[in-house]
Protein backbone atom coordinates (compact mmCIF):
# COMPACT_ATOMS: atom_id res chain seq x y z
CA UNK A 1 0.00 0.00 0.00
CA UNK A 2 1.31 3.38 -0.72
CA UNK A 3 2.08 5.83 1.71
CA UNK A 4 -0.14 8.15 0.47
CA UNK A 5 -3.29 5.96 0.83
CA UNK A 6 -2.05 4.66 3.98
CA UNK A 7 -2.67 8.20 5.29
CA UNK A 8 -5.65 8.34 3.98
CA UNK A 9 -6.85 5.61 5.85
CA UNK A 10 -5.55 6.54 9.41
CA UNK A 11 -5.61 10.81 9.83
CA UNK A 12 -8.44 13.23 8.87
CA UNK A 13 -7.96 15.94 6.18
CA UNK A 14 -6.41 18.18 8.46
CA UNK A 15 -3.48 15.82 9.03
CA UNK A 16 -2.63 15.06 5.43
CA UNK A 17 -2.76 18.48 4.64
CA UNK A 18 0.21 19.27 7.24
CA UNK A 19 1.78 15.99 5.62
CA UNK A 20 1.60 17.88 2.34
CA UNK A 21 3.03 20.91 3.46
CA UNK A 22 6.20 19.24 5.01
CA UNK A 23 7.19 16.43 2.95
CA UNK A 24 11.01 16.71 3.03
CA UNK A 25 12.92 19.20 0.36
CA UNK A 26 16.85 19.54 0.67
CA UNK A 27 17.89 22.52 1.14
CA UNK A 28 21.43 23.51 1.17
CA UNK A 29 22.38 25.27 4.26
CA UNK A 30 25.44 26.49 2.84
CA UNK A 31 25.08 30.72 2.58
CA UNK A 32 21.53 30.59 4.23
CA UNK A 33 20.48 34.19 5.68
CA UNK A 34 20.85 33.93 9.12
CA UNK A 35 18.41 36.36 10.15
CA UNK A 36 16.47 34.40 7.84
CA UNK A 37 16.41 31.24 9.43
CA UNK A 38 16.01 32.81 13.16
CA UNK A 39 12.95 34.34 11.89
CA UNK A 40 11.71 30.72 11.31
CA UNK A 41 13.01 29.74 14.16
CA UNK A 42 11.76 32.62 16.65
CA UNK A 43 8.11 31.87 14.83
CA UNK A 44 8.30 28.55 15.95
CA UNK A 45 9.37 29.28 19.72
CA UNK A 46 6.93 32.73 20.12
CA UNK A 47 3.75 30.87 18.48
CA UNK A 48 3.39 28.41 21.08
CA UNK A 49 4.26 30.89 23.90
CA UNK A 50 1.62 33.07 22.74
CA UNK A 51 -0.57 30.58 22.56
CA UNK A 52 0.36 29.23 26.17
CA UNK A 53 0.51 32.99 27.32
CA UNK A 54 -3.06 33.08 26.44
CA UNK A 55 -4.11 29.96 27.54
CA UNK A 56 -3.36 30.11 31.25
CA UNK A 57 -5.54 32.26 32.29
CA UNK A 58 -8.18 30.38 30.83
CA UNK A 59 -6.35 27.09 32.71
CA UNK A 60 -5.79 28.89 36.00
CA UNK A 61 -10.03 29.79 36.01
CA UNK A 62 -10.83 26.12 34.59
CA UNK A 63 -7.78 24.07 37.11
CA UNK A 64 -7.61 25.01 41.03
CA UNK A 65 -4.31 25.52 42.06
CA UNK A 66 -3.83 22.16 43.59
CA UNK A 67 -4.67 20.67 39.52
CA UNK A 68 -2.11 23.20 38.31
CA UNK A 69 0.00 21.84 40.70
CA UNK A 70 -0.51 18.32 39.82
CA UNK A 71 0.08 18.95 35.91
CA UNK A 72 3.33 20.67 36.99
CA UNK A 73 4.76 17.99 39.15
CA UNK A 74 3.98 15.16 36.42
CA UNK A 75 5.28 17.28 33.46
CA UNK A 76 8.52 17.72 36.16
CA UNK A 77 9.19 14.18 36.60
CA UNK A 78 8.55 13.21 32.67
CA UNK A 79 11.08 16.03 31.81
CA UNK A 80 13.63 13.90 33.73
CA UNK A 81 12.24 10.52 31.46
CA UNK A 82 12.86 12.16 28.66
CA UNK A 83 16.32 12.94 28.66
CA UNK A 84 17.36 9.46 29.38
CA UNK A 85 14.95 8.53 26.55
CA UNK A 86 16.33 10.34 24.19
CA UNK A 87 19.62 9.58 25.04
CA UNK A 88 21.58 12.69 23.86
CA UNK A 89 21.48 11.13 20.26
CA UNK A 90 19.89 14.46 18.91
CA UNK A 91 23.41 16.11 20.14
CA UNK A 92 25.23 13.33 18.39
CA UNK A 93 23.22 13.83 14.74
CA UNK A 94 23.68 17.87 15.01
CA UNK A 95 27.96 17.06 15.67
CA UNK A 96 28.14 13.81 13.45
CA UNK A 97 25.54 15.14 10.44
CA UNK A 98 28.37 17.23 8.70
CA UNK A 99 31.35 14.98 9.28
CA UNK A 100 29.78 11.61 7.13
CA UNK A 101 31.66 11.52 3.53
CA UNK A 102 28.18 11.56 1.06
CA UNK A 103 24.70 12.15 1.31
CA UNK A 104 24.14 8.01 1.37
CA UNK A 105 25.83 7.92 4.87
CA UNK A 106 24.13 11.02 6.18
CA UNK A 107 21.02 9.63 5.38
CA UNK A 108 21.84 6.09 6.54
CA UNK A 109 22.60 8.53 10.45
CA UNK A 110 19.31 9.76 10.17
CA UNK A 111 18.10 6.46 9.91
CA UNK A 112 20.04 4.57 12.36
CA UNK A 113 19.41 6.93 15.01
CA UNK A 114 15.57 6.77 14.84
CA UNK A 115 15.28 3.52 14.94
CA UNK A 116 17.71 3.30 17.64
CA UNK A 117 15.42 5.60 19.83
CA UNK A 118 11.76 4.21 18.95
CA UNK A 119 13.38 0.67 20.36
CA UNK A 120 14.51 1.95 23.30
CA UNK A 121 11.65 4.09 24.06
CA UNK A 122 8.97 1.09 23.23
CA UNK A 123 11.42 -0.65 26.07
CA UNK A 124 11.13 2.07 28.02
CA UNK A 125 7.93 2.73 27.87
CA UNK A 126 7.19 -1.08 29.36
CA UNK A 127 9.38 -0.29 31.93
CA UNK A 128 7.86 2.67 33.69
CA UNK A 129 4.24 1.65 33.53
CA UNK A 130 5.58 -1.38 35.34
CA UNK A 131 7.63 0.24 37.75
CA UNK A 132 6.09 4.06 38.50
CA UNK A 133 3.23 2.71 40.88
CA UNK A 134 5.47 1.29 43.06
CA UNK A 135 7.87 4.40 43.23
CA UNK A 136 4.83 6.46 44.06
CA UNK A 137 3.44 4.54 46.98
CA UNK A 138 7.39 3.95 48.08
CA UNK A 139 7.82 7.78 48.25
CA UNK A 140 4.33 8.94 49.43
CA UNK A 141 3.43 10.98 46.41
CA UNK A 142 -0.16 11.73 46.58
CA UNK A 143 -1.27 11.66 42.64
CA UNK A 144 -2.51 8.66 41.54
CA UNK A 145 -0.57 6.97 38.32
CA UNK A 146 -3.96 6.29 37.04
CA UNK A 147 -4.79 8.40 34.55
CA UNK A 148 -2.45 11.22 35.11
CA UNK A 149 0.99 9.57 35.45
CA UNK A 150 0.50 6.92 32.63
CA UNK A 151 -1.06 9.37 30.26
CA UNK A 152 1.72 11.52 30.42
CA UNK A 153 3.90 8.44 30.16
CA UNK A 154 2.30 7.79 26.87
CA UNK A 155 2.32 11.30 25.54
CA UNK A 156 6.61 11.54 26.46
CA UNK A 157 6.77 8.64 24.11
CA UNK A 158 5.61 10.69 21.31
CA UNK A 159 7.80 13.31 22.10
CA UNK A 160 10.73 11.58 22.41
CA UNK A 161 10.27 10.31 19.12
CA UNK A 162 9.69 13.92 17.35
CA UNK A 163 13.67 14.50 18.12
CA UNK A 164 15.10 13.06 14.92
CA UNK A 165 12.62 14.76 12.72
CA UNK A 166 12.54 17.78 13.69
CA UNK A 167 17.14 17.85 14.15
CA UNK A 168 16.39 16.25 10.36
CA UNK A 169 14.95 19.65 9.36
CA UNK A 170 17.70 21.82 11.04
CA UNK A 171 20.32 20.05 9.83
CA UNK A 172 19.32 20.38 6.22
CA UNK A 173 18.45 24.00 6.74
CA UNK A 174 14.57 23.35 6.32
CA UNK A 175 13.26 26.08 8.62
CA UNK A 176 9.87 26.33 7.09
CA UNK A 177 9.47 22.46 7.38
CA UNK A 178 10.87 22.68 10.96
CA UNK A 179 8.21 25.72 11.41
CA UNK A 180 5.31 23.64 10.17
CA UNK A 181 6.42 20.67 12.25
CA UNK A 182 6.48 21.58 15.48
CA UNK A 183 3.92 24.85 15.64
CA UNK A 184 0.70 22.83 13.89
CA UNK A 185 1.53 20.08 16.95
CA UNK A 186 1.13 22.72 19.20
CA UNK A 187 -1.31 24.74 17.53
CA UNK A 188 -3.76 21.94 17.47
CA UNK A 189 -3.05 20.79 21.18
CA UNK A 190 -3.83 23.95 22.28
CA UNK A 191 -7.68 24.04 20.23
CA UNK A 192 -8.24 20.74 21.67
CA UNK A 193 -7.21 21.38 25.31
CA UNK A 194 -9.65 24.21 25.00
CA UNK A 195 -12.45 21.87 23.46
CA UNK A 196 -11.86 19.61 26.21
CA UNK A 197 -10.88 21.38 29.52
CA UNK A 198 -13.29 24.98 28.16
CA UNK A 199 -16.24 23.39 26.57
CA UNK A 200 -16.09 19.81 27.65
CA UNK A 201 -15.39 20.53 31.34
CA UNK A 202 -12.95 17.50 31.29
CA UNK A 203 -10.53 19.72 34.03
CA UNK A 204 -7.02 18.37 34.14
CA UNK A 205 -7.55 15.62 32.56
CA UNK A 206 -8.63 17.37 29.21
CA UNK A 207 -4.76 18.70 29.11
CA UNK A 208 -3.84 14.74 28.96
CA UNK A 209 -6.05 13.75 26.57
CA UNK A 210 -5.89 16.80 24.47
CA UNK A 211 -2.13 15.89 24.22
CA UNK A 212 -2.86 12.03 23.41
CA UNK A 213 -5.16 12.83 20.52
CA UNK A 214 -2.63 15.02 18.80
CA UNK A 215 0.08 13.11 19.51
CA UNK A 216 -1.25 9.47 17.64
CA UNK A 217 -1.22 10.80 14.10
CA UNK A 218 1.57 13.12 14.27
CA UNK A 219 3.23 9.94 15.43
CA UNK A 220 2.23 8.36 11.84
CA UNK A 221 4.10 11.59 10.42
CA UNK A 222 7.55 11.39 12.25
CA UNK A 223 7.55 7.53 10.98
CA UNK A 224 6.80 8.82 7.51
CA UNK A 225 9.30 11.90 7.09
CA UNK A 226 12.36 9.26 8.17
CA UNK A 227 11.29 6.33 6.01
CA UNK A 228 10.66 8.53 2.88
CA UNK A 229 14.38 10.18 3.68
CA UNK A 230 16.24 7.38 4.77
CA UNK A 231 16.36 3.83 5.29
CA UNK A 232 15.74 2.61 8.55
CA UNK A 233 17.30 -0.41 9.71
CA UNK A 234 19.65 -1.82 12.88
CA UNK A 235 23.40 -0.82 12.88
CA UNK A 236 24.97 -2.07 16.03
CA UNK A 237 28.58 -0.51 14.92
CA UNK A 238 26.32 3.19 14.94
CA UNK A 239 25.29 2.30 18.37
CA UNK A 240 28.30 1.84 19.73
CA UNK A 241 29.15 4.65 17.99
CA UNK A 242 26.18 7.20 19.03
CA UNK A 243 26.46 5.93 22.25
CA UNK A 244 29.78 6.47 23.16
CA UNK A 245 29.57 10.02 22.30
CA UNK A 246 26.21 10.94 24.11
CA UNK A 247 26.36 8.75 26.82
CA UNK A 248 28.54 11.68 28.99
CA UNK A 249 25.92 14.11 27.89
CA UNK A 250 22.90 12.30 29.77
CA UNK A 251 23.86 13.04 33.39
CA UNK A 252 24.86 16.56 32.45
CA UNK A 253 21.51 16.57 31.31
CA UNK A 254 19.67 14.71 34.29
CA UNK A 255 21.61 17.16 36.11
CA UNK A 256 20.59 19.74 34.56
CA UNK A 257 16.97 19.11 34.77
CA UNK A 258 17.64 18.96 38.52
CA UNK A 259 18.75 22.35 38.51
CA UNK A 260 15.45 23.35 36.59
CA UNK A 261 12.69 21.17 37.68
CA UNK A 262 13.85 19.49 41.17
CA UNK A 263 12.62 22.55 42.82
CA UNK A 264 8.97 21.65 41.95
CA UNK A 265 9.41 18.01 43.47
CA UNK A 266 10.79 18.99 46.50
CA UNK A 267 8.30 21.77 47.31
CA UNK A 268 5.72 19.58 47.12
CA UNK A 269 7.29 17.57 50.20
CA UNK A 270 7.19 20.35 52.13
CA UNK A 271 4.32 23.42 50.88
CA UNK A 272 1.88 21.34 48.95
CA UNK A 273 0.26 22.04 45.35
CA UNK A 274 -0.86 25.30 46.14
CA UNK A 275 2.04 27.06 46.47
CA UNK A 276 3.57 24.96 43.49
CA UNK A 277 0.59 26.02 41.81
CA UNK A 278 1.38 29.68 42.13
CA UNK A 279 5.41 28.86 41.69
CA UNK A 280 4.94 27.27 38.34
CA UNK A 281 3.03 30.04 36.82
CA UNK A 282 5.55 32.25 37.47
CA UNK A 283 8.13 29.73 36.06
CA UNK A 284 6.16 29.13 33.17
CA UNK A 285 5.91 33.57 32.42
CA UNK A 286 10.46 33.78 32.95
CA UNK A 287 11.25 30.90 31.18
CA UNK A 288 8.95 32.45 28.12
CA UNK A 289 12.42 34.01 27.61
CA UNK A 290 13.06 30.75 25.94
CA UNK A 291 11.56 32.26 22.87
CA UNK A 292 14.82 34.08 22.71
CA UNK A 293 17.07 31.44 23.69
CA UNK A 294 15.73 28.80 21.63
CA UNK A 295 15.54 30.94 18.02
CA UNK A 296 19.02 32.03 18.52
CA UNK A 297 20.32 28.40 19.52
CA UNK A 298 18.71 26.35 16.82
CA UNK A 299 19.78 29.07 14.30
CA UNK A 300 23.42 29.37 15.86
CA UNK A 301 24.28 25.68 16.64
CA UNK A 302 24.67 24.25 13.04
CA UNK A 303 26.53 27.19 11.95
CA UNK A 304 28.87 26.75 14.67
CA UNK A 305 29.20 22.46 14.29
CA UNK A 306 29.82 23.55 10.69
CA UNK A 307 32.49 26.10 11.04
CA UNK A 308 34.26 24.52 14.00
CA UNK A 309 37.51 23.13 11.74
CA UNK A 310 37.77 26.41 9.76
CA UNK A 311 40.06 29.69 10.47
CA UNK A 312 37.31 31.37 10.54
CA UNK A 313 35.85 29.85 13.65
CA UNK A 314 37.16 31.96 16.47
CA UNK A 315 36.12 35.22 14.92
CA UNK A 316 32.82 33.74 14.08
CA UNK A 317 32.03 32.54 17.58
CA UNK A 318 33.00 35.66 19.12
CA UNK A 319 30.51 37.98 16.98
CA UNK A 320 27.79 35.73 17.48
CA UNK A 321 28.05 35.43 21.32
CA UNK A 322 27.95 39.10 21.71
CA UNK A 323 24.30 39.81 19.79
CA UNK A 324 23.48 36.65 21.30
CA UNK A 325 23.90 38.06 24.46
CA UNK A 326 22.40 41.64 23.49
CA UNK A 327 18.88 39.59 22.58
CA UNK A 328 19.32 37.40 25.72
CA UNK A 329 19.46 40.46 28.06
CA UNK A 330 16.95 42.61 26.73
CA UNK A 331 14.43 39.94 26.46
CA UNK A 332 14.80 38.62 30.37
CA UNK A 333 14.48 42.54 30.98
CA UNK A 334 11.48 42.79 29.26
CA UNK A 335 10.11 40.25 30.46
CA UNK A 336 10.84 40.61 33.88
CA UNK A 337 9.84 44.68 34.17
CA UNK A 338 6.06 43.61 33.18
CA UNK A 339 5.61 40.25 35.22
CA UNK A 340 2.86 42.22 37.55
CA UNK A 341 1.12 43.42 34.56
CA UNK A 342 0.96 39.79 33.22
CA UNK A 343 -0.17 38.28 36.48
CA UNK A 344 -3.27 40.99 36.47
CA UNK A 345 -3.82 40.02 33.18
CA UNK A 346 -4.65 36.41 34.15
CA UNK A 347 -7.05 37.86 36.59
CA UNK A 348 -7.31 34.67 39.27
CA UNK A 349 -6.24 36.06 42.30
CA UNK A 350 -5.22 32.86 43.71
CA UNK A 351 -2.40 32.95 41.25
CA UNK A 352 -1.19 36.54 41.82
CA UNK A 353 0.97 36.77 44.31
CA UNK A 354 3.60 35.30 42.46
CA UNK A 355 4.53 38.02 40.25
CA UNK A 356 7.74 38.84 42.66
CA UNK A 357 9.28 35.80 41.90
CA UNK A 358 9.90 36.06 38.01
CA UNK A 359 12.69 38.57 38.15
CA UNK A 360 15.07 36.10 40.59
CA UNK A 361 14.00 33.33 38.40
CA UNK A 362 14.57 35.57 34.98
CA UNK A 363 18.07 35.60 36.23
CA UNK A 364 18.27 31.74 36.66
CA UNK A 365 17.18 31.58 32.67
CA UNK A 366 19.31 34.30 31.44
CA UNK A 367 22.18 32.17 33.07
CA UNK A 368 21.05 29.02 31.83
CA UNK A 369 20.96 30.76 28.01
CA UNK A 370 24.83 32.26 28.42
CA UNK A 371 25.17 28.41 29.55
CA UNK A 372 24.01 26.85 26.53
CA UNK A 373 25.48 28.93 24.13
CA UNK A 374 29.44 27.74 26.10
CA UNK A 375 28.34 24.55 26.08
CA UNK A 376 27.80 24.58 22.60
CA UNK A 377 31.15 25.25 21.94
CA UNK A 378 32.24 22.50 24.84
CA UNK A 379 30.44 20.22 22.31
CA UNK A 380 32.18 21.18 19.75
CA UNK A 381 35.63 20.81 20.85
CA UNK A 382 34.57 17.50 22.30
CA UNK A 383 34.68 18.41 25.85
CA UNK A 384 31.08 16.90 26.67
CA UNK A 385 32.69 15.56 30.09
CA UNK A 386 33.18 19.06 31.56
CA UNK A 387 29.76 20.12 30.41
CA UNK A 388 28.92 17.13 32.86
CA UNK A 389 31.54 17.88 34.89
CA UNK A 390 29.54 21.59 35.65
CA UNK A 391 26.26 20.08 35.42
CA UNK A 392 26.32 17.84 37.83
CA UNK A 393 28.00 20.46 40.43
CA UNK A 394 25.19 22.73 40.19
CA UNK A 395 23.22 19.73 40.21
CA UNK A 396 24.63 19.19 43.75
CA UNK A 397 24.10 22.88 44.59
CA UNK A 398 20.52 22.87 43.54
CA UNK A 399 19.69 19.97 45.31
CA UNK A 400 21.40 21.02 48.75
CA UNK A 401 20.01 24.58 48.73
CA UNK A 402 16.45 23.89 47.79
CA UNK A 403 16.78 21.45 50.69
CA UNK A 404 17.87 23.63 53.22
CA UNK A 405 16.05 26.92 51.78
CA UNK A 406 12.96 25.43 51.17
CA UNK A 407 11.72 24.78 54.42
CA UNK A 408 12.03 27.82 55.50
CA UNK A 409 11.39 30.39 52.79
CA UNK A 410 9.25 28.16 50.18
CA UNK A 411 9.20 29.46 46.78
CA UNK A 412 11.83 31.91 47.66
CA UNK A 413 14.44 29.79 48.81
CA UNK A 414 13.82 27.46 45.32
CA UNK A 415 14.45 30.98 43.69
CA UNK A 416 18.32 31.71 45.20
CA UNK A 417 18.53 27.64 44.75
CA UNK A 418 18.06 28.12 40.95
CA UNK A 419 20.13 31.05 40.38
CA UNK A 420 22.93 29.64 42.62
CA UNK A 421 23.15 26.45 40.68
CA UNK A 422 23.16 28.49 36.75
CA UNK A 423 26.19 30.37 38.37
CA UNK A 424 27.69 27.54 39.55
CA UNK A 425 27.34 25.90 35.70
CA UNK A 426 28.13 29.53 34.54
CA UNK A 427 31.62 29.80 36.07
CA UNK A 428 32.67 26.37 35.14
CA UNK A 429 31.82 27.04 31.40
CA UNK A 430 33.19 30.57 31.50
CA UNK A 431 36.78 28.81 32.01
CA UNK A 432 36.72 26.21 29.54
CA UNK A 433 34.64 27.59 26.79
CA UNK A 434 37.17 29.33 24.37
CA UNK A 435 35.40 32.56 23.22
CA UNK A 436 36.78 35.67 22.53
CA UNK A 437 35.41 39.05 24.52
CA UNK A 438 33.26 37.17 27.59
CA UNK A 439 32.33 40.73 29.02
CA UNK A 440 32.21 39.30 32.39
CA UNK A 441 31.75 42.78 34.16
CA UNK A 442 29.34 43.83 31.67
CA UNK A 443 26.90 40.84 32.24
CA UNK A 444 27.28 41.47 35.98
CA UNK A 445 26.23 45.11 35.48
CA UNK A 446 23.37 43.76 33.56
CA UNK A 447 22.13 41.42 35.72
CA UNK A 448 21.84 43.40 38.67
CA UNK A 449 19.86 45.55 36.46
CA UNK A 450 17.13 43.00 35.81
CA UNK A 451 16.76 41.97 39.63
CA UNK A 452 16.28 45.32 40.70
CA UNK A 453 14.71 47.77 38.23
CA UNK A 454 11.65 45.39 38.27
CA UNK A 455 11.68 45.28 41.71
CA UNK A 456 11.92 48.43 42.46
CA UNK A 457 9.61 49.84 40.23
CA UNK A 458 6.60 47.56 41.40
CA UNK A 459 7.77 48.74 45.06
CA UNK A 460 8.03 51.92 45.42
CA UNK A 461 5.98 53.30 41.79
CA UNK A 462 2.33 54.75 43.35
CA UNK A 463 0.89 54.97 39.17
CA UNK A 464 -3.01 53.69 39.33
CA UNK A 465 -3.41 54.17 35.36
CA UNK A 466 -2.41 51.03 33.46
CA UNK A 467 -1.73 52.48 30.16
CA UNK A 468 0.80 55.16 31.99
CA UNK A 469 2.44 52.15 33.76
CA UNK A 470 3.00 50.46 30.36
CA UNK A 471 4.52 53.09 28.44
CA UNK A 472 6.82 53.66 31.58
CA UNK A 473 7.85 50.46 31.27
CA UNK A 474 7.80 50.16 27.37
CA UNK A 475 10.54 52.99 27.66
CA UNK A 476 12.75 51.81 30.39
CA UNK A 477 12.77 48.89 28.08
CA UNK A 478 14.15 50.47 25.11
CA UNK A 479 16.69 52.48 27.89
CA UNK A 480 17.92 49.13 29.06
CA UNK A 481 17.93 47.99 25.36
CA UNK A 482 20.13 51.23 24.49
CA UNK A 483 22.99 50.44 27.82
CA UNK A 484 23.19 47.00 26.88
CA UNK A 485 24.03 47.71 22.96
CA UNK A 486 26.27 49.96 24.08
CA UNK A 487 28.21 47.53 27.27
CA UNK A 488 28.07 44.74 25.17
CA UNK A 489 30.12 46.73 21.88
CA UNK A 490 27.76 45.99 19.34
CA UNK A 491 28.22 47.90 16.33
CA UNK A 492 25.11 47.14 13.70
CA UNK A 493 27.40 49.21 10.92
CA UNK A 494 30.44 46.70 10.95
CA UNK A 495 28.22 43.71 11.21
CA UNK A 496 25.06 44.18 9.51
CA UNK A 497 26.18 42.18 6.29
CA UNK A 498 27.79 39.22 9.17
CA UNK A 499 24.05 39.25 10.70
CA UNK A 500 22.25 38.58 7.36
CA UNK A 501 24.04 36.43 5.88
CA UNK A 502 25.83 33.07 7.11
CA UNK A 503 29.69 32.70 6.54
CA UNK A 504 31.01 30.23 4.19
CA UNK A 505 32.30 27.47 6.23
CA UNK A 506 32.18 24.62 4.59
Amino acid sequence: MRKDSFLRILMPPCFLILWKKIIFKPVNLQGRKVLGATVFYSLGEIIPRVLAFFLLPILTRYLSTSEYGINSYINAVMAFVYVIASLSLNSYVLRHYYLEPDEKEKKRLVGDIFLIICAFNVVLLGLQILIVPYLLSAFNIKIPFYPYFFLGIINNFFDVISIIPLVLYRVKGNTKAFFNLSVSRIIFQYAATYVLVVILHLGLLGTFYARLLINIPFGIIYYLIISQYAPIRFNFKRLKEALTFSLPLIPGGLSYLIITISDRIILERFVGLNEIGIYSVAVTISIALNVVIQALYKTIEPILFKAYATDDFASLSARLYKYYLLFVYIGGFGIAIIAKEVFRFMGSKAFQAGYVIVPGMILAVILSGVNLYLNTILIAEKKQKIISLSIILSAVVSITLNFILIPHYGYYGAIVAAFSASLVGNIISQCYARVNGKMLIQQLVLLVLVLSVPLLFDLFSNFSNLLVILLIKALMVLIFSGLTFVLLGCNLKKDWNFLLFSRKTA
